[in-house]
């Protein structure tokens, strides 16, 4: 049977999702996206998940409250997890905003007998004494690294200056031409655009209280996108949408080779993904109630070929042996020559990349969990169509990337979709199957969270061997009661296992699990495990030791950790220590947009984290054999 559905509303997100009767608060923040932090694995003792109902007079736990009807729960800064780490540690070890895009507003002196500097240096003398007193009004503590000091010996400033040097600042050489015109049509009061030491814009009259960015995670199968105001750091409307250049195969080799083989096939590739980030500007825009063009900055993390794909820049390398990319450093690019329609001047910034198989994604959920100055040894799982992985401390961070397939997205499964509505989410084996259907009503077919939810209860029932075999007939243990036995079938002459009947789907056919479907998940985990087991290897650590186990991506956030757990996707560890981080690339994405200390960060990670190549390992094909089985209860 189908569990009843519940409307939740979080606020002050805006968030409306619909969740079966039992989910925890905790478990519902999540699927809409939304960390909270649970330091204790949910278990409710560290009081960090406190939230408001507005049917209650005292906060509750999020994770301890079980939904049995609609709510309105309203989500404080402390209780979020990313904010917190703000709080305590700093985007990069400080807590101000400092994006590398910034604005002036200036009433210029014009020109006279008495003072005949040229345009340009009038602008320069200005932007640099508005930027030094935002940084005489910034705290007193700022903090200022070594390489922070020019040559003057003037602080940089971590701080609101777009400028370090008065010397340094230039102006673009486009804008020069301009720029004459735009001062005295205007009784010389404009603004200055810069980015870090160069303006590239001056407008009419006062423009600063229009500054937008946006940080987008490029997934292969899923792009997110946030609108951000660089002036208060907040996000003010998020998009996401299907990466269109899944029309030309649902993994990164299948669009590389989509490239080698047309003419214009990388031009195709480069033309779809450079549309789905314009129409999720288009879309944040509206929402936000701005116009595109306020939009000065664009922040992309990807994986390498994405990445790559962003600037129309070849992949074919990327797939052939010895596997690298064309770039690892990050790319500053205009969005105009690009196509990318924000502000005509605006800037796109590439995330750095370790290598050809973890790129600036992976850099992103990195600096966003804060394992580059964490003492203990934490990971980190990005799970998606690769499975990248990071493992370690402050002292020495590994990675690497697994091909884990898209069964987990959906793809390959024979009646998997997307985690959209229709999807089963959730799946409960006692006397029957009990089911939960994203957004209720009927089954459409069964996302990932769901397809692990299956197996760990069919594991746990006795209706699939360690091996991964599906029992059927006479097969099938005697205590497993006749209504669970009667949904096991034929599907094609293989044995499947209904998990929807006829009723509760929305074609005229039972939703099922395959024996096919199965082995396509056992691909996908065993090759995950056997990445996460063989960095664990090279640091000479066993589970125990880590600390921290962060769940990042959407499925990450989907998932329940119990079942990941037992299928043998993720290590025999408590599950206190299991975090869901949900787009943590998207959030790492974020922070480089708005800091530029974060930016230097993320430039000395990708240099950093040491990468392991699995592919050459032979220690890795015997972990990964093994590693498909299914742990015995």
């Amino acid at each position: 049977m189908n569990s009843q559905q519940n409307e939740i509303r979080f606020q002050p997100d805006g968030i409306r999702i619909s969740v079966g009767n039992g989910t925890t608060i905790l478990e519902a923040a999540q699927r809409a996206g939304i960390v909270l932090n649970s330091f204790c694995g949910g278990v409710g003792t560290c009081d960090k998940c406190l939230v408001e109902l507005q049917s209650q007079a005292k906060p509750v736990k999020a994770c301890q409250y079980h939904i049995t009807g609609d709510l309105v729960v309203t989500i404080p800064d402390s209780s979020r997890f990313f904010e917190q780490k703000i709080l305590e540690e700093g985007i990069t070890g400080t807590a101000k905003l400092d994006p590398s895009v910034r604005k002036h507003y200036l009433e210029l002196t014009p020109p006279s007998l008495d003072d005949l500097r040229s345009d340009d240096r009038r602008l320069i003398d200005a932007v640099h004494e508005s930027a030094k007193q935002s940084v005489e009004a910034v705290e007193p503590d700022i903090s200022v690294e070594a390489d922070q000091i020019d040559a003057t010996g003037k602080s940089g400033a971590v701080g609101k200056s777009c400028e370090r040097d008065e010397i340094a600042l230039t102006i673009d050489r486009d804008l020069l031409g301009k720029l004459p015109g735009v001062l005295r049509e205007n009784n010389f009061q404009v603004t200055a655009v810069c980015n870090d030491d160069r303006v590239f814009a001056v407008e009419p009259g006062d423009t600063s209280g229009e500054l937008f960015g946006v940080a987008v995670d490029v997934g292969t199968t899923t792009v997110v996108a946030n609108l951000v105001d660089l002036n208060s750091g907040k996000t003010v409307a998020v998009a996401s949408g299907t990466n269109p250049q899944v029309t030309y195969g649902d993994d990164v080799i299948s669009r590389i080779q989509h490239s080698r083989d047309k003419p214009d096939g990388l031009e195709q590739l480069h033309r779809q993904i450079i549309g789905c980030l314009n129409e999720l500007v288009r879309e944040t825009s509206q929402k936000a109630g701005i116009a595109a063009e306020a939009v000065y900055e664009l922040v992309a993390a990807g994986n390498a070929t994405m990445q790559h794909l962003v600037l129309g820049v070849p992949v074919v390398q990327i797939a052939e042996a010895p596997y690298v990319s064309a770039f690892s450093a990050a790319i500053n690019a205009s969005a105009q020559q690009l196509g990318l329609k924000i502000n005509p001047h605006g800037n796109v910034y590439v995330m750095p990349s370790v290598a050809a198989h973890v790129g600036g994604d992976t850099v992103a959920v990195t600096l966003s969990a804060a394992m580059r100055h964490s003492s203990s040894i934490n990971m980190a799982l990005d799970i998606g169509t690769n499975g990248e992985i990071v493992l370690g401390n402050r002292d020495r961070l590994l990675t690497c990337s697994t091909a884990a397939g898209p069964a987990f997205e959906g793809a390959r499964i024979r009646q998997g979709m997307r985690g959209a509505t229709g999807a089963i989410e959730r799946v409960h084996i006692n006397d029957d199957v009990e089911i939960a259907v994203i957004g209720g009503g009927q089954a459409a077919g069964i996302c990932g969270s769901g397809l692990i939810d299956a197996l760990a209860e069919l594991l746990n029932a006795g209706v699939i061997e360690p091996s991964g075999k599906l029992l059927s007939g006479d097969d099938l243990p005697e205590n497993i009661p006749a209504t669970i036995r009667r949904r096991v079938i034929e599907v094609e002459g293989r044995p499947a296992f209904v998990l929807a009947e006829k009723d509760q789907a929305k074609q005229d056919e039972p939703i099922t699990l395959t024996q096919k479907d199965i082995r396509e998940v056992q691909l996908g985990k065993g090759a995950i495990y056997a990445g996460m087991v063989t960095l664990m290897h090279v640091l000479e650590i066993e589970p125990d030791q880590i600390s921290r186990l962060y769940l990042a991506g959407a499925f990450g956030n989907y998932i329940r950790p119990e079942s990941a757990r037992r299928i043998g996707l993720l290590p025999n560890i408590e599950l206190s220590r299991i975090q869901p981080i949900g787009n943590a690339a998207g959030t790492g994405a974020r922070e480089v947009l708005l800091s530029r200390l974060a930016r230097k960060h993320a430039k000395e990670l990708s240099v950093e984290m040491e990468y392991v190549e699995l592919a050459g390992r032979a220690d890795f094909q015997d972990i990964f054999g093994s590693s498909m089985m299914f742990p015995k209860p």
